[in-house]
């Protein structure tokens, strides 16, 4: 699948910084504790939770097929911490294993989308993790905001599938305050199973 980022860059030229300059806080809770590592953040926009894990003391490869986004991602990384790439994230690779692959409200056709969370949980190093955040189908029906195709929007099944053989630690929506209602998340948090102990 090749991804059009025409009208990413437009959104982009019209509201710069469209989702703050803080991390999401599912993210924050999630990840604030972590040990550093490598990371790759799929889908970065303008580099929001890239930053926030670089000023962790992760070492960030961040990814967007919008040159607009990855261009104003830029301009907020002063201090270059960041290895910043144009690239569609559907055939994109890191070249090496990763502590961590970030995909924050990235929505893809579901089957895309689960082909793309299976393929960068083979990325992960021992000891990694997978985590995905969006908006999930359920936002569709009984939530706010969030696109409204819901083509794009995946479920818990989704991505339980797409994690088949990861080691699950959190698969759950999320809900969200979203102005005077409620936003609808789905969560996935995973890692490859280590070898245990028989008894």
């Amino acid at each position: 699948m090749t991804m059009d980022a025409s009208d990413w860059d437009a959104r982009y030229r019209d509201r710069p910084d469209p989702w703050g300059s803080e991390p999401a806080e599912t993210i924050r809770q999630r990840l604030g504790g972590a040990t550093p590592g490598t990371a790759v953040d799929l889908a970065c926009g303008d580099g929001r939770h890239a930053r926030w894990l670089a000023r962790m003391g992760w070492t960030v490869t961040a990814v967007d097929h919008s040159e607009v986004a990855i261009e104003q991602a830029r301009e907020k990384d002063a201090d270059g911490l960041i290895d910043w790439r144009v690239a569609d994230v559907t055939d994109w690779a890191p070249g090496r294993q990763v502590e961590l692959a970030l995909l924050s409200f990235l929505h893809l056709p579901t089957d895309d989308l689960r082909a793309l969370v299976a393929r960068a949980a083979g990325w992960l190093a021992p000891g990694g993790r997978l985590l995905y955040l969006g908006h999930s189908i359920e936002n569709y029906h009984r939530g706010v905001g969030g696109p409204p195709d819901p083509a794009i929007l995946p479920g818990i099944s989704d991505l339980a599938s797409a994690s088949a053989g990861l080691r699950i630690h959190a698969l759950e929506h999320v809900l969200r305050p979203q102005g005077d209602g409620t936003a609808v998340d789905v969560l996935l948090d995973a890692s490859p199973w280590q070898l245990l102990e028989h008894r």
